[in-house]
């Protein structure tokens, strides 16, 4: 896999070092080599730099954490009112919590946030405020909020991998809360419910590696 690939899975919980700790390797270019303690003469995983990188593969890997929450906000023609945002983040930093992301439509947005970010002390007076000096038509919180973090170079030059990812849950009746992909088109991320979060992880794994010499577990 690529330094960038492996950010990305790092970000839903695949996490073998720390990011800080390999940061003169990528400056330098150079190739790590991580091995299994138990099985050291097999060949192990090799993280390397993205230029002349090339891999048959549409995804590399499947990240998940379940360490989030998110707060969904409606309102009617929210698209034309200037410094909407800009009200909601001083909302927020005056309550010390920094966000994860925040994909929106027209008139709607969803806030993902760190769990650990928000206690049940300040839940209900934030709410409050967002309601009150937003006029939200609308304001639910999702605490059981999981992310999905589906990776790989070879997605930018495959088409239909978000179909097949999306099929593969839909089959299973998992129902999709978020998706979203980046501008680099390696990763793609996915919301659902912490109670579907590791059957969705084995039905994506099913869908693109089940020919490919690895199992998944039902």
């Amino acid at each position: 896999m690529t330094y960038r690939e492996m950010r990305e899975l790092a970000y839903a919980g695949f996490s073998v070092f720390h990011d800080e700790a390999i940061i003169p390797a990528i400056e330098a270019q150079v190739p790590i080599v991580i091995k299994n303690t138990d099985h050291p003469n097999l060949p192990g995983t090799v993280i390397e730099p993205e230029q002349n990188y090339a891999s048959d593969l549409e995804i590399t890997g499947v990240a998940s954490s379940s360490r989030f929450a998110a707060l969904y906000i409606h309102k009617y023609l929210l698209n034309r009112e200037v410094g909407f945002t800009l009200k909601l983040l001083k909302i927020l930093y005056r309550y010390d919590i920094s966000y994860e992301h925040m994909p929106s439509g027209i008139d709607d947005l969803t806030i993902i946030f760190n769990q650990n970010q928000i206690t049940d002390e300040i839940l209900p007076s934030l709410l409050s405020d967002i309601r009150e000096e937003l006029h939200t038509d609308q304001l639910e919180w999702i605490d059981d909020y999981a992310i999905l973090m589906v990776v790989g170079e070879g997605m930018r030059d495959k088409v239909g991998v978000v179909d097949r990812i999306v099929n593969a849950l839909a089959r299973k009746q998992i129902g999709i809360q978020m998706i979203n992909q980046g501008a680099s088109r390696i990763s793609t991320m996915l919301g659902v419910h912490q109670n579907q979060v590791n059957q969705a992880v084995r039905e994506i794994y099913r869908e693109f590696f089940k020919n490919k010499g690895r199992q998944t577990d039902d």
